[in-house]
């Protein structure tokens, strides 16, 4: 059944509101934070963006097959070894420049947003875990980071 559309907007506003505060948040790193390695767990932030992008592709795909009434169950198992599809999104990443990586977040997350706008398969079930929730809970890696590393910053985060 299709959401009404006072639903949609309150769907894509959180979405980009949480996106927004995400992307902020990253912008204030210097490139060299971007890519410095174990910044977020054995991660560097721009593994981070590598990994949010791959969710985001994933969660297009999804959309895309659940639209053409396509069986989603390969899909699930990518989501169910979520550590290995995050190792191999990382890995794809590890060699590209961090303004390659920023692009394609950036990128990535327009195409999905422009998607979302208009499928008619949207719901917040679909969604939250690869957008606003997923956003939210990276935003406190950059967050924490910023607050342990960068005490001069600490007075823009509260």
């Amino acid at each position: 059944m299709t959401i009404d559309v006072q639903e949609r907007l309150a769907i894509l506003r959180e979405i980009a509101a949480s996106w927004l505060e995400l992307r902020k948040a990253l912008i204030a790193l210097s490139e060299h934070e971007l890519v410095e390695f174990g910044t977020v767990g054995n991660w560097s932030f721009k593994d981070l963006m590598a990994h949010i992008t791959a969710r985001e592709r994933l969660l297009m795909q999804r959309i895309r097959a659940l639209e053409e009434g396509r069986d989603t169950s390969e899909l699930d198992e990518l989501e169910q070894d979520i550590d290995a599809f995050n190792a191999e999104a990382v890995q794809r990443q590890a060699h590209k420049p961090i303004d390659e990586v920023r692009e394609e977040f950036d990128r990535t997350h327009a195409e999905l947003m422009e998607l979302l706008e208009t499928t008619p398969v949207l719901t917040r079930d679909l969604v939250a875990g690869a957008t606003y929730e997923h956003y939210r809970e990276h935003l406190k890696d950059v967050m924490e980071f910023m607050r342990a590393r960068s005490p001069s910053r600490r007075k823009h985060l509260e």
